[in-house]
């Protein structure tokens, strides 16, 4: 009979209480950590094509090798710097200019992104509203152009400029670190 008691107590008792975790570990004050300061990094997708960045919020000379980007659109590679900010606080959410140089040309465009997730991990997601021609990826007529890229192609004639095309791209990213991540400059 005493075992049955003790059984049914330590039910009781144990249904009872509450088991918690503090949120961060117990040096974060038991909340997220919402600080907009860090590493961030973006994937891109475009029709014939892909495209990856990172950047951080400190536009120092110094962690400017951080601020790089690279697309392959195609067949050409495309080198280049990214920048961007992230705002919690706005409906901008996550703001990037990106530029760069490759075999094809260069490389221009911005993406403009709504944050989708604060924590543990702040993620952000964006792309042009609208329609896009699913053979060349051009934003049609309507198209917000919150995300895009223009490729210009460099020119054979120096009167002459080289073709431009616009592209709609689709950008997922999230804060990978919220330390500027800086990155071993290898020494000539």
């Amino acid at each position: 009979m005493k075992k049955i008691l003790t059984l049914i107590a330590s039910v009781l008792v144990i249904s009872g209480s509450s088991a918690f975790a503090w949120v961060g570990g117990p040096w974060s004050n038991n909340s997220y950590n919402q600080s907009t300061t860090g590493t961030y990094q973006a994937v891109m997708y475009m029709v014939n094509g892909v495209g990856l960045a990172r950047f951080t919020d400190d536009t120092s000379a110094v962690f400017s090798q951080i601020n790089a980007s690279v697309i392959f659109h195609e067949g050409s590679v495309y080198i280049g710097e990214c920048f961007g900010t992230a705002d919690r606080t706005s409906e901008q959410g996550v703001v990037g200019i990106i530029q760069g140089a490759g075999t094809g040309g260069s490389v221009t465009g911005s993406f403009q992104c709504k944050i989708t997730q604060e924590a543990p991990v702040m993620r952000f997601f964006g792309q042009s509203s609208g329609n896009v021609n699913p053979i060349t990826g051009e934003p049609g007529n309507g198209s917000d152009r919150k995300c895009i890229l223009v490729f210009s192609e460099a020119a054979a004639d120096p009167v002459e400029p080289g073709e431009s095309r616009i592209v709609a791209i689709t950008v997922f990213g999230a804060q990978i670190s919220q330390t500027i991540v800086a990155v071993a400059a290898a020494e000539g």
